[in-house]
């Protein structure tokens, strides 16, 4: 059985572990989601808030996170920064639990924006955003480097 929870210190060690795990990001974006893991299990006041799902049924005890905070200077504008789930459990329904239950605590009249790469291998996240009601907002060429585009998606919630 899979329950979402926010994050505590004691998860710091599993999240990195689990960001090890995912082959889409680069080693810049493993170091920047350790950075702001760290600096999200530090203070809530840092920006950034951590939901983390745990599955006692399986090898991973923590088998995925989302990351998100509130966009400075906007009213009730959040960016969704990271999510990933453990490899052994991908689409199985752990990353729409973190976003619904993102969205359950942000709740009506808030809207959520969501960046990615336009690459090729960014297709499936673009798609299980997508499939989440996430709309595309604008594309942006040659955002991250010639040739990957950023996407943003944005959802009224």
């Amino acid at each position: 059985m899979t329950i979402i929870r926010p994050a505590d210190a004691a998860d710091r060690h599993p999240l990195f572990t689990l960001i090890e795990t995912i082959e889409n990001f680069t080693p810049d974006e493993k170091e920047m989601a350790r950075e702001v893991i760290y600096d999200g299990l530090a203070s809530e006041e840092n920006g950034y808030h951590i939901l983390v799902a745990e599955d006692s049924e399986h090898s991973c005890s923590l088998c995925g996170f989302i990351c998100y905070g509130a966009i400075p200077m906007t009213i009730r504008r959040w960016d969704l920064y990271w999510i990933a789930v453990a490899p052994e459990l991908s689409r199985r329904g752990v990353g729409s639990m973190l976003v619904g239950a993102m969205e359950e605590i942000l709740g009506k009249g808030t809207r959520v924006y969501i960046d990615t790469s336009a690459t090729t291998s960014y297709a499936t996240a673009r798609s299980f955003y997508e499939k989440q009601g996430y709309e595309v907002a604008c594309i942006l060429p040659d955002f991250y480097r010639k040739g990957d585009g950023k996407v943003v998606y944005y959802k009224d919630i």
